[in-house]
């Protein structure tokens, strides 16, 4: 890793020059930053499934879950620094306790609002992207939280995925909707698991690692941390489970009056927040603890919810069910 440790000591003077600019580009650039979360496309996407379009819903939600789950398998195998972890000139003004490449934002913001894009399938639409993930990439440096270098890898990972979705998403669909429920949810299970087993494997050549004393501005860092994975893995088994459920189901029709459409908003956010704040104070908060709520609250929102606002009269049936690829 010599060659990266020589990069990133190049590559802390233009991260200080950028955090020499004016105070007032902080709170810009902090908010640009939030669009690059899969935590921003996961709060969203609810409103798109169950109130627009809940096949393009699903569509993005799995590209995001697909960018930032390969993210963070890709952090536990690089183990590198963040810049204000090695140099005390660079103001963490924002705190991370993860390693830093690839970089998450750029990787995550680069799938996701490109997906968004080549769902318009408009020119504009990918020069605004564009501009998103530059400004994104812009603010995570800014802020002290990555290197340059970070981003570009994020930015390159992020279009990998892209790519690998477009290339895969129509036949892994039509086979994933040949098989039966029960497999389907097997499969669901073993894909869950998979993505667990590829991030313990990513940190087991790295047994007995501590960080170097160097990395002393650091503060409290827990790096080697599982957390995410787990949640992740957690949040897949609910999506496809909980598609798998709904598609045997019939699927359903998302349109309807707006304050329709708002009431199952307030309400499908109300059960989840519940199911949120028990998987924080009431389940333990041990690693299957984490995994069986996000579990939970993804399988509300792809299954629950949908076949609770049939119930209540918001939403009807589908005429036919919807095919994931729709769309394109």
């Amino acid at each position: 890793m010599d060659f990266l440790d020589d990069l990133h000591i190049a590559e802390l003077g233009p991260i200080i020059w950028l955090q020499s600019w004016p105070d007032a580009v902080r709170p810009v650039l902090e908010l640009v930053s939030v669009l690059g979360t899969d935590t921003f496309f996961l709060l969203c996407l609810p409103v798109l499934y169950w109130c627009v379009n809940p096949a393009l819903a699903l569509r993005l939600g799995l590209t995001v879950l697909l960018a930032a789950a390969t993210n963070a398998i890709g952090k536990l195998i690089a183990h590198q620094p963040r810049p204000y972890w090695i140099d005390s000139r660079i103001r963490p003004l924002s705190v991370e306790t993860a390693f830093g490449l690839p970089s998450g934002h750029a990787q995550i913001g680069t799938a996701g609002v490109g997906r968004i894009a080549g769902m318009a399938g408009r020119p504009w639409a990918w020069w605004a992207a564009g501009t998103v993930v530059g400004l994104v990439c812009l603010s995570r440096v800014y802020l002290g939280v990555h290197f340059i270098s970070d981003v570009v890898a994020g930015v390159l990972l992020g279009l990998a995925v892209l790519l690998v979705v477009h290339r895969f998403e129509r036949p892994a669909t039509d086979w994933w909707r040949g098989q039966a429920l029960w497999a389907q949810l097997a499969a669901s299970a073993v894909l869950s698991g998979a993505l667990i087993g590829a991030a313990a494997l990513a940190n087991a050549p790295y047994a007995g690692w501590a960080p170097p004393r160097s990395w002393s501005w650091a503060g409290a860092i827990d790096p080697e941390s599982l957390d995410t994975v787990v949640t992740m893995a957690g949040m897949l088994l609910g999506t496809l489970a909980g598609t798998s459920v709904m598609y045997r189901l019939g699927w359903f029709d998302a349109g309807g009056r707006l304050g329709v459409r708002a009431l199952r908003w307030v309400i499908g956010t109300g059960v989840a927040l519940l199911i949120w704040y028990a998987e924080r104070e009431v389940l333990p908060q041990t690693p299957a603890g984490t995994y069986a709520g996000f579990a939970l609250l993804t399988l509300w929102v792809q299954a629950g919810a949908p076949m609770l606002f049939i119930r209540l009269g918001l939403m009807n049936r589908a005429r036919e069910p919807q095919p994931v690829h729709q769309g394109r």
